[in-house]
């Protein structure tokens, strides 16, 4: 594989400052402080980032200059976390793939070169079509912000438009071939080669190793993970961001633990469930046996799914008692009280981070 540089040059040449977040008016927009004033600016990913985007939070941000046909002067490029750069603009996730993928960084896809962008492939549109001694390649491209304990998962919030992706791949068939045979000889003829598919993962975190589906957060894409194992080549790899959105490979070839996923992406765990009171909040830690949806639909407030194959529930009531004291027990259920919103905390969030991707998932990376 040729030689890559240390560091690519800025996915972007426009001047960059520095925000503070405050709040998040929506999915796309975000509410940030710039040299002592309060503005509004474009957020172009419409991923949870629950995790990223706690207060005070630094945001790194692209400076547009007045434009008469911009609604805001400013687009979030990335946030400072736990002292990292995390890469947050999704339009900007296909650009830094084709810059990777024609410099031969990615050892998964050093022999193929991009033919094409935005193709439309049985109903679907792939990112890109790829060419290479073996045929042409449909490559599908995601960016992925969740990561902890050296783990990273995608996606961060429910995207049914990932798993028609994933299943739509999966089931796209090889080259085949046909033979004719005449009374003088036989000859063999290939049938017009179809596109084969790929699935690839930009992990915008340069200390993640593990890659998983994020089964907790949507069970109905990881199952489709899951069952693609063996059909789907899926490549996932981490990129580690500087300041001036420079960027490099930290890991070029992350692991994907089948057999851990096999194991984990079950449809039984606990709940964790974030409720208001006329007191304050209460923080429930409850399990459940089935049809995870419905229990979901039933509860008022916000319920964080922790999916899993062993029953953690002390050790993730220990951790939430350091944090807001001993909780009432009420039969199956822990109720943690505490006098504020305790989802926009750092705390709360690392929390649920380690309840979701602990260290044991690296036992089995089979």
């Amino acid at each position: 594989m040729p030689d890559t540089p240390s560091f690519f040059p800025p996915i972007s040449s426009l001047p960059l400052v520095k925000g503070t977040f405050l709040t998040r008016p929506n999915r796309f927009s975000v509410r940030c402080v710039i040299d002592g004033r309060e503005t509004i600016v474009f957020m172009p990913n419409p991923g949870r980032m629950g995790e990223l985007l706690l207060p005070d939070a630094e945001l790194i941000l692209a400076d547009h200059g007045y434009q008469e046909n911009r609604k805001t002067r400013h687009t979030v490029m990335a946030v400072r976390y736990q002292g990292r750069i995390v890469f947050l603009h999704t339009h900007l996730n296909n650009e830094v793939a084709c810059r990777l993928i024609e410099s031969r960084a990615i050892p998964a896809l050093v022999d193929y070169e991009v033919s094409g962008t935005e193709v439309t492939v049985g109903g679907n549109r792939f990112d890109f079509l790829l060419q290479g001694g073996e045929g042409a390649l449909c490559l599908e491209v995601k960016s992925c912000t969740l990561s902890a304990n050296g783990i990273a998962m995608f996606p961060d919030a429910v995207t049914e438009r990932g798993r028609r992706h994933l299943e739509s791949l999966a089931g796209m068939a090889g080259r085949t071939k046909r033979t004719r045979r005449t009374r003088r000889t036989r000859r063999t003829e290939k049938r017009p080669a179809r596109q084969k598919g790929a699935l690839l993962f930009l992990v915008h975190h340069g200390s993640a190793e593990l890659f998983l589906p994020d089964y907790h957060t949507d069970y109905a894409f990881s199952e489709a993970f899951r069952d693609a194992e063996g059909k789907l080549p899926i490549h996932a790899v981490a990129l580690e961001w500087a300041e001036d959105l420079r960027y490099r490979i930290a890991v070029p070839e992350m692991t994907i633990p089948w057999a851990t996923i096999r194991g984990e992406c079950v449809d039984r765990g606990h709940l964790l469930i974030v409720e208001r009171d006329e007191a304050g909040y209460r923080v429930s830690l409850t399990g459940y046996e089935n049809d995870l949806s419905r229990q979901i639909r039933r509860r008022d407030g916000t319920v964080y799914p922790i999916r899993t194959s062993i029953d953690a529930v002390e050790d993730m009531a220990g951790v939430l008692s350091c944090l807001y004291g001993n909780p009432d027990d009420e039969a199956d259920c822990r109720t943690f009280r505490c006098g504020f919103d305790p989802v926009p905390t750092p705390d709360f969030q690392q929390a649920l981070l380690d309840f979701r991707m602990p260290c044991r998932l690296f036992g089995d990376s089979g």
